[in-house]
């Protein structure tokens, strides 16, 4: 087993001297290995997620009254409200409420 000081190092002489296809396939695997043996503290979970990372708060996208009301909400909370809205929509004004869902 390989310490973390000697595949550095080794990254280190092969980033250092010629820049060949062979160094790169050196480090390819020097890399994986220490990936593999020495995984990187992310804030993010590795591998694949069937659901995007969450915004914590809606950013302002602009001055109208809706835009800066929403602004540093949670979106969850708000896709709900905008859920309800789009459900009482559909029985109040069902061409109004088509009309939005074709521009969606």
């Amino acid at each position: 087993m390989f310490t973390r000081a000697e595949l550095e190092d080794a990254i280190n002489e092969l980033t250092d001297g010629r820049h060949t296809i062979q160094n790169c396939e050196k480090l390819a695997a020097i890399y994986t290995v220490l990936d593999h043996l020495y995984p990187a503290e992310d804030d993010f979970p590795r591998g694949y997620s069937g659901e995007a990372p969450r915004a914590e708060t809606i950013p302002r996208y602009g001055d109208t009254e809706f835009l800066v009301a929403i602004s540093g909400r949670d979106p969850r909370e708000l896709w709900s409200l905008m859920d309800e809205l789009m459900t009482t929509l559909a029985v109040i004004n069902p061409r109004l409420y088509d009309g939005v869902m074709r521009k969606i």
